[in-house]
């Protein structure tokens, strides 16, 4: 196996691991360009750019932006090179309403994001990933987190207890009943609270030694009946039966109240809930997230927390050939979106270090001369697996606004010296500009070869998928993917590195899925191209996918970068 294959194969295992939402997705991928010497702009502040230098704007944590300005970047012979994919993953998402107890077990009420396969969510050990907002010193602050620790668990139903045939074991699963994580018992959940207040009753400023050996006392015996969220090395925790029985008799009659109050709807009905707390948040699930916050739980105001998979990616497969992990759909591919743009980046400003010390018989001619020309931009969109039809997705204007600032701000001058206006500029801008879209593609099943057209089937290690779909589902044309298919020849013929590809289509009898690549074309009036590489379990929990197939996306990145506008002078017309 190719060394430098299995080192970005590795690379984008860690970033997917340390990205169980969207949130940190975005976080991540903007340290990953900090660390490249982008600097961090904000939307609420003047923007003075730079050529030869790179930037990177976060919008609500959730879209990042990344772009690089050439040091000849101008209106006449420079074009606006984009990469983008969406950072967002098919999720269980905690429902702002969310406490549900049933069967003396506190559930998570959850929402589906997206078109997951949630049946492979069960039996699975579930953390937390995402953004809470609560109050500090009168302040509002949101914190981004993420639980890598199992807290959370969606069993199956037991063979035994479903109503199938011997050749049936599938309970039909309700999406809207059964799919509610399990996070604490009752009785822990009343042991934990009478723990936290008789601390509270107890921690008070006092001189009296026996009233301090006393709380000591207390504590220990507090912390052989409790299992708190810290508790990492107790495995054994042994309740008294007297103390679970007090505790229990002491609910009895709000039980009881609420039993009454519930007889008649419930007579009929088995799988009600029993009860629910007028509190709309779980305690339990409000006791994990102050503890990672230091806060105090009614401090804490909302959040849009993602269930994870706690289980970290890995290779696979006799050979470690292969990858498998979650969210693959899409942030494999957008780890590849940036990877790529940032080794470009890297190219061009060895090659300016070079020129500026005249170091001619050191100079790189890794890219040709007409690389200075250009913006080069890279997006993650969040909100794809959804429509898109957000403030951040690809459907809204961000991109547009974006560019348009950096127009104003690089060409302030010919603008005011001119008259221009920045739609003018853009105009003539877009007709040497090109949208690169990746997005992950269906490998084909050998479980289930019927479901792709025989034609355009794609394998693993067989390289990046080109798709296209003659209903503009996807962007492609036949054109356009000729340019892209011939930035990599030449990628090929400099670095004797072959960057394969695959043409891929749906069946007739299949609806084809889409991605962002349409919108942001549309939106701005701008040609494009649809690709990525094939991976099987799309929308599982766990997706697998093989590692050349990842260094030829990064690559063919950083070739539809480099060589695009000198593909693109070359084209001519048969007459």
């Amino acid at each position: 196996m190719d060394k430098k294959a299995r080192e970005y194969a590795q690379d984008a295992l860690k970033f997917i691991q340390r990205s169980g939402s969207n949130f940190l997705a975005c976080k991540n991928l903007k340290e990953r360009l900090e660390n490249n010497g982008f600097i961090n702009l904000s939307e609420g502040e003047t923007w003075n750019i730079n050529k030869n230098e790179g930037y990177v704007l976060c919008k609500e944590n959730r879209n990042i932006c990344g772009f690089f300005v050439g040091k000849n970047f101008n209106i006449d012979t420079g074009s606006i090179l984009i990469s983008i994919g969406h950072i967002d993953s098919c999720a269980l998402k905690i429902s702002p309403n969310n406490n549900v107890i049933k069967k003396k077990i506190h559930q998570i009420n959850v929402e589906c994001y997206g078109s997951g396969l949630w049946h492979t969510w069960f039996d699975r050990s579930l953390g937390l990933s995402g953004q809470v907002l609560y109050k500090k010193e009168n302040k509002l602050v949101e914190k981004l987190i993420q639980i890598n620790k199992s807290v959370l668990f969606l069993p199956s139903l037991a063979i035994h207890l479903q109503n199938r045939t011997r050749y049936d074991f599938s309970v039909k699963i309700n999406y809207e009943n059964h799919i509610k994580p399990i996070i604490a018992t009752t009785i822990f959940n009343q042991l934990n609270k009478g723990k936290k207040n008789n601390m509270q009753h107890n921690l008070t400023p006092s001189t009296d030694k026996n009233v301090s050996h006393n709380l000591d006392s207390q504590n220990k015996r507090d912390d052989k009946l409790c299992h708190t969220y810290n508790d990492k090395n107790d495995t054994n925790n042994n309740l008294d039966n007297n103390t679970v029985e007090h505790m229990i008799n002491e609910k009895n009659e709000e039980k009881n109240e609420e039993k009454n109050k519930h007889t008649k709807n419930n007579s009929n009905n088995k799988d009600v809930v029993e009860h629910v707390n007028t509190d709309n948040n779980s305690y339990p699930l409000l006791y994990l997230l102050s503890k990672e916050l230091n806060c105090k739980e009614e401090d804490i105001l909302d959040f849009e927390l993602c269930l994870m998979d706690t289980q970290e990616p890995c290779f696979t497969g006799v050979y470690e050939e292969f990858i498998e992990g979650a969210r693959f759909d899409n942030l494999l591919g957008s780890f590849c979106v940036f990877e790529g743009f940032i080794e470009l980046i890297k190219s061009i400003k060895n090659q300016t270090l070079n020129e500026n010390t005249n170091n001619k018989n050191n100079i790189t001619n890794d890219i040709n001369n007409n690389i200075h020309n250009n913006l080069y931009i890279c997006i993650g969109y969040d909100h794809e697996e959804i429509g898109s039809l957000s403030e951040i997705g690809a459907r809204s204007y961000c991109t547009k606004n974006f560019i348009d600032r950096i127009i104003t701000s690089v060409f302030k001058k010919q603008i005011y010296e001119h008259n221009l206006t920045v739609q003018e500029i853009y105009g003539n801008l877009v007709n040497r500009s090109f949208i690169l879209n990746v997005d992950m593609a269906h490998c084909s099943h050998p479980n289930y070869p019927e479901t792709v057209q025989d034609n355009h089937q794609l394998y693993f290690h067989e390289g990046i998928a080109i798709k296209y779909n003659t209903n503009k589902n996807y962007v492609t044309s036949p054109f356009y993917a000729s340019l892209i298919k011939r930035t990599f020849e030449l990628y090929h013929n400099k670095y004797k590195q072959q960057i394969k590809y695959q043409n891929f289509m749906v069946k007739n009898d299949t609806p084809c899925g889409s991605t962002v690549g349409s919108m942001v074309a549309a939106n701005l009036s701008m040609p494009g191209i649809d690709i990525g590489i094939p991976q099987l379990a799309m929308h599982s929990i766990r997706e697998i996918a093989a590692v050349h197939d990842v260094f030829f996306l990064i690559k063919g990145v950083f070739a539809f970068y480099t060589y695009y506008n000198q593909v693109l002078s070359t084209c001519v017309q048969d007459k």
